[in-house]
């Protein structure tokens, strides 16, 4: 048996561009230099003939980008470009690894502080990127332009009925979205479960990894498997999108040291929190908006069940753009490139297209700041945005 059937070769890019029409940051820029088919080239050269590239200019083209997986899904090699470009991102770590790390490690304390500090601060202030970066921290207050109008009339105890949950409500919503805490956990209490604590969970690393900080997302990963250990492995569920896409993630992961069967028994458990309904009925008010626009998380992958739940619960009264949109969060993306992140923003609203009926809707902790720190105005008014969680009287 030779080598090279003991140790197959690693698949490579073909450059079929199959990547280049489901990136959001190539559709909203058309620079193909920014798609995934030319940072596999980048990393490829990098390995090959490092003399070749400049590293500094490499690691510049690693942060333009979205982490969103789109182009792992559309890839027929299966490659995953956001993997390997955190991976470049760990071995040439900058500044943006220190802010991040101090970002998500210090949420506690550092979020609402500068979330109390976005409700005083002039609307314009410094030059045009601190301004944005202004604008996201507002964005991370609670919503004050939507109004609760879906009603729960009748809860299915039966969904629960005394079975233990344990509830990961992501870091957002524990630190400054407190009112989405609040309502999942009264949500989850009227279906009949029996809510676990969940005060030894911790970030579910995802955006850590993303970001190049691999230790310090491998630390997350193990305290919340610890925590759903001790919990005695119960049934979980989240609310964020991306949250969900983590801890997903976790069964994959081999430095876990999983028992057997247990990966699975973790990644089964998992279930989104607007699934759990069954056959819960619903009553919308007067107060309801005409429209409601529905934007789709890219980590949901196209299997979306927050819209699935609210199509069935509104009817045609909700709608969801077509084709490939991204709010252009992306994380590490608003320290690399935030004109970069807006371009992409901007390029999902023409796609929403709001008129001053439409509330726009998402699944997704970090889509909802993104999308409300970048909303537009109609008539001197914003845009109101929020979680499906803001619209709900629990």
């Amino acid at each position: 048996m030779n080598d090279s059937t003991q140790n197959p070769p690693a698949q490579e890019c073909i450059l079929c561009g199959r990547c280049l029409s489901v990136c959001p940051v190539m559709l909203a820029t058309g620079r193909e230099e920014l798609s995934p088919k030319a940072k596999q080239h980048m990393l490829k050269t990098l390995a090959r003939s490092p003399e070749k590239l400049n590293v500094v200019d490499c690691r510049e083209l690693a942060d333009k980008c979205l982490s969103c997986g789109r182009c792992l899904a559309a890839c027929p090699q299966k490659l995953s470009v956001p993997q390997k470009l955190a991976e470049l991102r760990a071995m040439h770590p900058g500044w943006q690894q220190w802010v991040w790390k101090q970002w998500i490690e210090r949420s506690a304390a550092l979020w609402p502080t500068l979330a109390t500090f976005g409700k005083v601060a002039p609307k314009d202030i410094g030059p045009r990127t601190f301004s944005r970066m202004m604008d996201s921290i507002r964005a991370m207050t609670p919503a004050r332009d939507i109004a609760p109008w879906l009603k729960v009339e009748h809860y299915d105890h039966r969904m629960g009925e005394g079975k233990s949950v344990l509830l990961f409500a992501g870091c957002t919503a524990r630190r400054i979205q407190k009112a989405w805490h609040t309502k999942a956990l009264t949500i989850l209490k009227k279906l009949g479960f029996l809510v676990l604590s969940e005060n030894e969970m911790t970030c579910c690393g995802l955006t850590l990894d993303h970001a190049g900080i691999p230790d310090a997302a491998h630390s997350a990963r193990l305290r919340n498997v610890e925590a759903w250990r001790a919990a005695g492995r119960p049934r979980m569920t989240t609310f964020c999108a991306t949250c969900h896409h983590g801890l997903a993630e976790y069964a994959h992961c081999a430095e876990i040291k999983w028992e057997e069967g247990e990966a699975e028994q973790f990644a089964g458990s998992l279930v989104p929190l607007s699934t759990l309904w069954g056959e819960t009925t619903f009553n919308v008010t007067d107060s309801a908006p005409g429209k409601v626009r529905y934007h789709q998380p890219c980590h949901w992958g196209g299997k979306d069940p927050d819209k699935a739940w609210l199509g069935k619960t509104l009817g045609d009264r909700v709608s969801a753009p077509s084709g490939v949109q991204c709010c252009g969060m992306g994380g590490i993306l608003q320290l690399g490139d935030q004109p970069l992140s807006r371009e992409v923003a901007e390029r999902c609203w023409q796609a929403l297209q709001p008129d001053r009926e439409t509330q726009v809707l998402t699944g997704c902790s970090g889509c909802t700041v993104q999308l409300r720190s970048s909303r537009p105005a109609l008539d001197g008014t914003d845009v109101p945005v929020g979680h499906w969680l803001d619209i709900l009287i629990p």
